[in-house]
């Protein structure tokens, strides 16, 4: 699994939420949470998954693979 964290911040900022904090808030997930999956520390689990594809349309196909849109 090769997690990037590019098309999750890029999705993001598209739907208005430049900070981690914008993030977490419109994911309903805690603060650190994002801050992993932003950072690439973490790569979201198959929860966070699903929850960034219904929230911000990425699909876990592209986030875990690094697909380019």
């Amino acid at each position: 699994m090769d997690y990037t964290p590019a098309h999750l911040i890029a999705a993001a900022h598209a739907h208005g939420d430049h900070t981690t904090a914008d993030i977490a808030r419109r994911l309903g997930v805690p603060y650190v949470s994002a801050y992993r999956w932003v950072t690439g520390r973490h790569a979201p689990g198959p929860k966070g998954l699903a929850t960034i594809e219904r929230t911000y349309g990425v699909t876990a196909a592209k986030i875990l693979t690094g697909e380019a849109a």
